[in-house]
């Protein structure tokens, strides 16, 4: 049974010269089955036609915010918070999409007043909107409850799958890190995983868009930076636990290595491999490697046939 009116749900959804893809998002959000909602659109300092875009579609509920200079992402999100109206609050990228039941299954699950935040599984899709094979769940199994611990060994809390209690929020005063332009998302759920309790379902409600844009070397380094930097202040405020911790370090090697990937030689690679200390993520970056490596190839040789023919 559809509960129409149970809560009202803002959706945020910060975009910067988001024109490819935000008409796209917008609709996943329109077509939903639950129709209490407000969407923020928080417009940080476009210079392209998002604006022109979403003034082309005509929903009161469509609320459009443009900023005035160009603030980090999680900046951007702490303002568009604070002027939301709704019970719950949901973020949804402009180069992302929703499943037609996402709201409606999230509000079912908030009327549980002991849960404080709740997400889902997702799918991946490319430029095109396509699938990416195998087209399956990208989590195998997501935790409830308490996850803290289990978000530090695994992180699985995609945003564009989350819906929490704006009281939560206030009530544990948590708010973006406006210092992060990456790593704001995770830092921001770790918080909130410490002080309250979720509920993950397993099914996909979202669709989350890999392109060139989020998947740019810049960024990748970009992350390892931030979370130096966030592994230096639990340090410093006494939070650091080797035993808990190691995982994310690991991690952040390893995003480090496929950063570099294109940039070392093969004996600085064995050296980085080592700073993983593991096996799983070391296996993924070997395949991730022997890919780039087998491409190289590729392209050298279609080169060089290429330039066989100019010759003849």
């Amino acid at each position: 049974m559809r509960n129409i009116n149970c809560h009202k749900i803002t959706v945020i959804m910060n975009v910067h010269n988001g024109e490819e893809f935000i008409a796209e998002a917008i609709d996943s959000v329109i077509t939903q089955t639950y129709q209490n909602w407000e969407l923020i659109v928080w417009d940080n300092f476009s210079t392209d036609n998002t604006y022109k875009i979403v003034k082309s579609f005509k929903d009161k509920r469509i609320i459009y915010f443009k900023s005035d200079i160009f603030d980090k992402l999680y900046t951007a999100r702490n303002k568009a918070i604070d002027v939301s109206t709704g019970d719950l609050i949901t973020f949804l990228d402009s180069d992302d999409i929703w499943l037609p039941t996402k709201l409606e299954e999230q509000s079912n699950i908030m009327q549980d007043n002991s849960i404080d935040f709740c997400y889902s599984n997702f799918f991946q899709i490319n430029k095109n909107s396509k699938k990416i094979f195998p087209s399956r769940a990208f989590y195998s199994y997501l935790p409830s409850g308490r996850i803290h611990k289990n978000l530090i060994q695994k992180y699985t809390v995609g945003i564009l799958t989350l819906c929490l209690r704006k009281k939560s929020l206030i009530k544990f005063g948590i708010s973006f890190d406006p210092r992060f332009s990456i790593i704001g998302d995770m830092v921001f759920v770790l918080k909130l995983s410490e002080l309250g309790n979720c509920f993950a379902s397993q099914n996909c409600l979202a669709c989350y868009r890999t392109h060139h844009g989020n998947l740019s070397k810049k960024k990748v380094l970009l992350q390892v930076n931030e979370m130096r930097i966030w592994f230096y202040e639990l340090k410093k405020i006494g939070k650091w636990n080797n035993s808990i911790y190691r995982s994310l370090e690991n991690l952040t090697n390893y995003q480090r290595a496929r950063g570099l990937i294109s940039k070392i030689n093969f004996f600085q690679t064995i050296r980085i491999i080592f700073k993983i200390k593991n096996l799983n993520l070391i296996f993924r970056f070997i395949v991730h490697y022997l890919i780039f490596y087998f491409s190289k190839i590729n392209i050298f040789e279609k080169k060089s046939n290429h330039k066989k023919v100019e010759n003849l």
